[in-house]
């Protein structure tokens, strides 16, 4: 099967390599994007002329244009009605990659009828472009261009968020913004809102998608009325590219490996014969004859001992040496221009990345102050993530329309040791058991997108029809528990008789499906207003949410004690003959919440002004969101609905102190929902926390206002300082939290009543020419420094602390880098330091403290270096410092760990990632 796979692609990759090099020829092209000095809106239908030569183009609907020229230097003209007429020398045009040239046009300073020519030379115009992309937002953003990204050697989106200033990743993938994590932030990919990669958690992973797809990333930190209104922290708006400049193929290969890991012994089980690809085979699935959940519990126990027969008889494990991690990544890229102004291309990737890690885990947890349980838990796990994207655009004059696809596939084979100490029922027992475990995550995203441009009504049009389809599955999670009196007696297998656990000896089956339909349109009007361009938008969104959940929990009963029965090992002790009426047999526990039903409405309207009043810019207005969302379990009377209809302004004010310096203030109104698997009352034991997860189906959504001060400075190029404060009001926040019952924690959700948040924030990204060193120039240092303030006020019921910080909030936020960057090497280096304060993981109720997340160092290095003409090396080292992940109870509260005196809850130790991977360039451009 490997070996087919492996011979399609090579295959694959060939054609690819004929197709794109076959029209390779000795003529260059220059590319770019027009904009509007004051706004930073693209400017269509700009005339484009290269001097001496008669070729020229018209810039499209996103103000682009490309023109291909015999290499050489030219004099490059730039002509728009009521704008000063730009000519660019110095452009040099060479056989290869296209030139890339943006320029910014600005409307003549005084309303004389003569024409203004304004004459510029190839860099500084390159610089006055960057700089107005990143200085006209129109909110308080960060900007990650195109032109930035092609120039760093991420690889993937999570790697180029890593390097701007405040924004953190974890986990390699999720995104933490001043300290807000997960449920505050939000994500669009072009313009549709992205659902969560997880069903368990709102979140999204953003290591899915290649860099070198991406055309800019736009991280928010305050609202306009056009954007989704669902965060707080941050909204990152990922933008794909469409038609490249010129046809490309790259091909990513890499290997690596875990410090933890490698040369280590490393478990697993058999599984099935896809995993490797993420998806199960079918083995595992609980087959169409298997009887239903009534049929089985009525059944005798001679039948239910035949039924225990026909599942998988895989209990056991081996160990073997770990292997090392491998990827792989093809991304190509194609463009052809008929007749006029006609265009056709498109963008594809295919990309594969496999994980292995063992992490050691002590694991602890606390009734008052009476520990009931201190385990070592092993966990080794196989990550898969595979993933291919394919963009289709055509274009035709002031028209474009865009079909836009994701799929991506993530596994998860996870085998799980664990030994020591239970004390649930107030007897120490010794432990040891096991959980084998896959799941895989199944998520496709396409997206129909049109953008028009009538130039008699001066509007321009922009729509957008979306669908993604997300499947779960979590086939035969498999847990069996062994206990002994002392560590040194014999290890029973906890079997019960009659009435079956499916924490102890037992098998989980679930699948979830959720389906969303969305569609957004937004009108822009351009005008003439008090001698400037002003603009107004209208637009509105619609989005739909199904989501089907089922789930059965089968446990393992004994129907008659028999000690050597109980003395075989996870590999032996549930064969097929050792089903029967007085032997082994099943028992189904599943519960009536097991299943729901859900769906989600959400419509939205907004207007929004931008305005231009000489040196003050002003974009505001408001924001309408009808939301509606309904849970129902499948077999009792019990739903829940929340509706809400919230009207969100925002107003934003910036003043150009200069041309290279902004003032800007803002304030808005935002919310944050609860998720469906947080309002479900499905109750999940979760083996490795010990403890039962169950959704609150009383839960409101939270309602946030903010407030944002913020001085900008652009020094040069790619360079940046700012100084910010930042105020946020939370209205019933939804926190994370825990209690105790019979022994074990039990982990749900609530709102409080009000919290609060006030911070400042301080950043720079500059580069280190201003030394006298020819090294040095090549340096840029930044960072960023944020120090939060948040408080709680308490609902009734909650006791212990008066006041405490508010659940998943961070005091403070350090990310710190220094890029060495040197273009004509090809050499890119670059140094990653990352640290968020302490913080409340788990909110305690009912008088048990509250579990808090320790400070943990992280520090990654990587570098790059072009080794041949079409070939790059690049190596990297992540959580270089290997710092341990630690959770506990302040005991003695005096705001940091104490070992001895805290209680410890967990301790985890990650390892160090090592990788090396070398990129070609296929088609020799």
């Amino acid at each position: 099967m490997k070996r087919t796979i492996s011979h399609s692609f090579l295959v694959l990759v060939s054609i690819l390599f004929i197709a794109l090099t076959a029209n390779a020829q000795s003529t260059g092209k220059i590319a770019g994007k027009i904009t509007d000095k004051k706004t930073g809106e693209p400017l269509i239908g700009v005339t484009v002329l290269v001097q001496s030569t008669g070729k020229g183009a018209v810039t499209d609907v996103e103000g682009r244009y490309i023109i291909t020229v015999t290499p050489g230097t030219y004099v490059v003209d730039f002509k728009y009605m009521g704008y000063q007429t730009k000519s660019i020398s110095d452009v040099k045009i060479t056989t290869g990659a296209p030139v890339t040239l943006d320029v910014v046009m600005d409307e003549p300073s005084s309303k004389a009828l003569q024409e203004v020519v304004v004459r510029g030379s190839f860099k500084q115009e390159s610089i006055n472009a960057l700089l107005t992309y990143q200085k006209n937002t129109n909110t308080v953003a960060q900007v990650v261009s195109a032109e930035s990204i092609k120039k760093s050697p991420d690889r993937n989106t999570s790697e180029v968020l890593k390097r701007v200033s405040g924004a953190s990743i974890q986990e390699g993938k999720y995104i933490i913004i001043r300290g807000l994590a997960d449920r505050y932030n939000q994500a669009t990919l072009n313009g549709a809102l992205l659902s969560s990669t997880d069903p368990d958690r709102k979140t999204f992973a953003f290591d899915l998608f290649p860099s070198n797809i991406v055309d800019n990333i736009i991280i928010n930190k305050a609202a306009t009325p056009d954007m989704p209104g669902e965060f707080a922290g941050g909204l990152v708006q990922v933008n794909t590219k469409d038609i490249p400049d010129a046809n490309f193929l790259t091909l990513n290969v890499g290997t690596g490996f875990n410090g933890a890991t490698v040369g280590k012994e490393f478990f697993t089980y058999k599984g099935g014969k896809y995993d490797f690809l993420g998806f199960d085979d079918g083995s595992r699935l609980l087959s169409n004859k298997f009887p239903s959940i009534d049929a089985l519990q009525s059944a005798p126990a001679a039948q239910r001992a035949e039924y225990g027969k026909s599942l998988g008889s895989v209990w056991g494990y081996n160990s073997k040496n770990a292997p090392i991690n491998s990827s792989l990544q093809v991304t190509g890229g194609f463009s052809s221009k008929s007749s006029g102004s006609k265009r056709f291309g498109g963008v594809f990737s295919l990309n594969y990345n496999k994980q292995n890690r063992f992490i050691n885990t002590e694991r602890r947890f606390y009734d008052a102050t009476e520990k009931r349980f201190d385990y070592s838990d092993k966990v080794y796990a196989q990550n898969i993530l595979l993933g291919g994207l394919a963009n289709i655009v055509y274009q035709s004059g002031k028209n474009k329309f865009s079909w836009k696809n994701s799929y991506n596939i993530t596994g998860s084979d996870q085998t799980i040791l664990r030994t020591g100490i239970d004390n649930s029922n107030n007897t120490d027992v010794s432990v040891k058991s096991s959980e084998l475990s896959f799941k895989s995550n199944r998520l496709l995203n396409s997206q129909l997108i049109g953008e028009h441009f009538l130039s008699g009504a001066n509007v321009k049009i922009k729509w957008n029809g979306n669908f993604s389809w997300l499947k779960q599955d979590l086939p035969d999670l498999r847990r069996l528990v062994y206990t002994a009196a002392t560590p040194d007696a014999p290890y029973y297998a906890s079997v019960p008789q009659f009435t079956g656990n499916p924490r102890s000896s037992g098998r989980f089956f679930s699948n979830l499906d959720e389906k969303v339909y969305g569609g957004t349109l937004d009108l822009t009007k351009s005008f003439k207003w008090l001698g400037a361009n002003q603009q107004i938008k209208i637009g509105g969104l619609y989005q739909r949410k199904n989501r089907d959940f089922d789930s059965r929990a089968i446990a393992i009963v004994l129907g008659r004690f028999d000690e050597k029965l109980l003395l075989l090992p996870p590999d032996k002790i549930f064969a097929p003959e050792n089903f029967s009426a007085d032997k082994f047999y099943l028992d189904d526990l599943t519960t009536a919440s097991n299943a729901y039903t859900s769906f989600s409405n959400l419509g939205a309207g907004y207007i929004q002004f931008d305005l231009q009043f000489n040196k003050l810019r002003f974009v505001g207005g408001g924001r309408f969101e009808a939301y509606e969302q309904s849970l129902t379990p499948k077999k009792i009377n019990l739903f829940s609905i929340n509706k809400a209809n919230d009207f969100l302004p925002s107003v934003n004010f910036t003043y150009e102190l200069n041309r290279k310096t902004n003032i800007r203030l803002s304030a808005s109104q935002t919310v944050a929902r609860p998720e469906f698997r947080e309002i479900a009352p499905f109750s999940f034991y979760d083996f490795e926390k010990s403890g039962t997860l169950y959704g609150n189906t009383k839960l409101e959504r939270t309602k946030i206002t903010n407030i944002d001060l913020r001085y900008e400075l652009y020094p040069a190029e790619g360079e940046v300082v700012t100084i910010a404060a930042f105020y946020k009001n939370f209205d019933k926040p939804i926190e994370s939290t825990y209690t105790f019952n019979s022994g074990s924690p039990i982990f749900s959700y609530a709102n409080a009543q009000k919290a609060t948040s006030i911070g400042g924030e301080i950043e720079f990204r500059k580069k280190l020419n201003f030394f006298n060193s020819a090294l040095l120039e090549h340096f840029t240092l930044f960072a960023n420094v944020a120090y939060i303030h948040s408080k709680v006020e308490f609902p009734a019921g909650f006791v212990g602390e008066t006041s405490r910080p508010m659940q998943g909030q961070s005091p403070y936020l350090v990310n710190a880098g220094l890029q060495f960057d040197h273009e004509s090497t090809g050499t890119n280096a670059s140094l990653l330091f990352n640290r968020i304060g302490r913080r409340i993981a788990q909110v305690g109720n009912s008088g048990y403290p509250s579990i808090w997340e320790n400070p943990r160092s992280l520090l990654d290095f990587q570098v790059s270096q072009r080794i041949f003409k079409n070939a790059e090396l690049k190596i990297g080292i992540s959580d270089i410092l290997n710092q341990r992940g630690i959770f506990y109870q302040d005991i003695d509260d005096n705001k940091k760990f104490n070992e001895g005196k805290d209680y410890l809850i967990n301790r985890f130790n990650y390892g160090t990632n090592y990788s090396i991977s070398v990129s070609f360039n296929l088609n020799g451009k």
